[in-house]
């Protein structure tokens, strides 16, 4: 879509050190993986000290006590993916939400399935395993130059310093206000005496226009990092954090259990791989963003053979589509594969990819798209049968929901690459604003809400299972140029990261474009029932009506995630790396 080109959003370049280069939504965070690199750090270094001080000052969006994805490539070690994603406690039960029934009173966040109290978001039942710490600190030890100490130390500081209130902070809050109030240890941390943001009231009554606004300190959290750094890792499974957190989730009123944390352990091993034009896509096995981002491309690689003979009108039309199809696939088929057995390999296979976009090339939408959100008409209708189109063979239709839902919002991601070639994604989450509202009061650790990634409803590939992963959001990719340049891709956002990932992928390969570039053109999300359209592709409208396109204003919006808030950082040869983010919160 080069014609398209006017910038849909601001876009920080990053300059590159002679090491490598690092970048993050929070300057704090990417200064502290650029000094790892000043000790002698690789891109692994890099990467986890900068996703742990994100754990840190970024409660909005995620927490050490979580969960995510990570990619590692490098020239000499294949692709390779370390899976701590969102995992329910063993004793997580299919019926263990009690669903709102009365039509009107729908949960606070959109999209869910509506559980009385936002149970699954707001509470100790909602926290999920928490695994981010552990799994981010076994990939340094086996793929960094660097101590557990030293990738520490900075989220050690942050905690114990503070990190400044900014306006992202205090709107975040200010929206959370209620479930910060309800919990003692998260009210101490994040509210005054007044039970109101940190920051939000000055000594004139509002917060200051000029000066700096008040600090947020962690002391318990930085304590709890301490002992990590001192006792190893091995603390927060079988020591004295595992038992911090269990006994905590017991008083408080959760189901975390000993065997849960024990079991924590992040998977590592190769990559998915997706051949797409001339580079190589890597992602995660597991059930997440990066598997439908995966499917979208397969289908308008096969949609759209070579770009150069289809207009840009064509081409957006064609993606759109293609993100279509592939979202319906999703919001259907994919779920834990340990218990559900989605078609996963069929999805992505090149002769599904080719049936797909057979239909795509017609131009018409796909059947019950208008109907109501996406995630709710497809939850009980497959729009296709992977199985039939690949094997010949049809598939009894496995799935029979009373309801759906999508996931809550709230996700950071962090993109390294270094002088030597390799390239690290980071993408993790609390799965919701501030988690589930409840902060450990041993370990200041803050509990996620991972429990809200899975479909509250029985009877879906997404259904709540003990011990069961969520399908997630997140999805890191990277694209392993065969001319030997390597790309780390991610972004925040919720579901909207999908379509942005395909689509700087797309940039990257198919257009050439660096990584400002990439990030600056304008995207479109097919994720939700309509079109979201950015102000710079309005003139789209008309040719794409039928697609119930509507165009998204940013001009008074210093925060937009309508298109998610995407990072790339890239290794160029010869020792050169390059990196950018779509403009965002800074805290220094």
């Amino acid at each position: 879509m080069r014609t398209h080109s006017s910038k849909a959003t601001e876009v920080s370049e990053h300059t590159s050190s002679s090491d490598g280069t690092v970048v993050s939504a929070h300057d704090l965070a990417t200064r502290a993986g650029m000094a790892m690199y000043e000790i002698g750090g690789n891109a692994v270094d890099a990467a986890v000290a900068t996703a742990l001080v994100c754990g840190v000052i970024e409660p909005t969006e995620t927490t050490l006590a979580g969960s995510g994805f990570m990619l590692i490539a490098s020239d000499s070690i294949a692709p390779t993916e370390v899976d701590f994603g969102p995992k329910a406690p063993a004793a997580a039960r299919p019926d263990m939400f009690e669903l709102q029934t009365e039509e009107g009173d729908l949960p606070s966040v959109l999209g869910l399935a509506p559980v009385v109290d936002n149970a699954n978001v707001d509470g100790p039942l909602a926290a999920g395993v928490p695994r981010t710490l552990y799994a981010l600190l076994t990939a340094q030890e086996q793929f960094g130059r660097l101590t557990a100490h030293d990738v520490l130390t900075p989220a050690i500081a942050a905690a114990r310093d503070g990190f400044p209130v900014d306006a992202w902070f205090l709107t975040s809050a200010l929206s959370d206000l209620e479930r910060l109030r309800s919990d003692p240890t998260a009210r101490g941390i994040f509210l005054d005496e007044q039970g109101l943001p940190k920051g939000a009231v000055g000594s004139a009554g509002y917060g200051p226009t000029f000066g700096e606004y008040e600090r947020i300190h962690q002391e318990l959290l930085a304590s709890t990092l301490e002992h990590v750094a001192e006792h190893g890792r091995e603390s927060l499974t079988h020591g004295a954090i595992a038992d911090a957190l269990v006994q905590s989730s017991t008083e408080l009123g959760g189901i975390l259990a000993r065997e849960d944390l024990e079991s924590s352990a992040p998977y590592i091993g190769p990559a998915r791989l997706l051949k797409y034009r001339n580079a190589t896509l890597a992602a995660s096995h597991a059930p997440s963003g990066a598997l439908t981002t995966l499917e979208s491309l397969a289908i308008y690689q096969q949609a759209v053979d070579d770009p150069r003979d289809v207009s840009d009108d064509e081409r957006l039309r064609r993606l759109a589509l293609s993100l279509r199809h592939a979202f319906a696939d999703r919001y259907y088929w994919l779920g834990d594969t340990d218990f559900s057995n989605p078609p996963v390999d069929e999805l992505l296979s090149n002769s599904y990819a080719q049936a797909i976009a057979d239909e795509v090339a017609t131009g018409r939408d796909i059947p019950r798209w208008e109907e109501n959100a996406p995630w709710i008409t497809y939850a009980d209708f497959p729009v296709h049968d992977p199985r039939h189109i690949v094997h010949g063979q049809p598939t009894e239709a496995p799935w029979s929901p009373t309801a759906a839902s999508t996931p809550t919002s709230g996700t950071t991601h962090v993109s390294a690459a270094d002088a030597d070639g390799m390239v690290v994604a980071i993408t993790h989450t609390a799965a919701n604003h501030f988690g589930s509202g409840i902060v450990c009061p041993r370990t200041g650790l803050l509990f996620d809400s991972s429990m809200a990634w899975f479909n509250a409803a029985q009877g879906s590939a997404n259904s709540i299972r003990g011990g069961g992963r969520a399908l997630a959001n997140m999805g890191p990719v990277l694209a392993l140029h065969d001319d030997g340049r390597k790309s780390a891709i991610g972004a925040s956002g919720g579901r909207r990261i999908i379509s942005a990932v395909a689509q700087l992928a797309i940039e990257l390969i198919d257009n050439g474009a660096t990584a400002g570039e990439a990030i600056a053109r304008p995207r479109i999300d097919a994720s939700a029932q309509q079109l979201a359209l950015p102000e710079a592709l309005e003139a789209t409208t008309a040719v794409l009506a039928d697609l119930n396109p509507t165009t998204v204003y940013h001009a008074n919006d210093p925060y937009p995630m309508d298109f998610s808030r995407p990072n790339i950082a890239r290794y160029l040869g010869n020792g050169a790396t390059e990196s950018a983010i779509a403009s965002a919160h800074f805290t220094a």
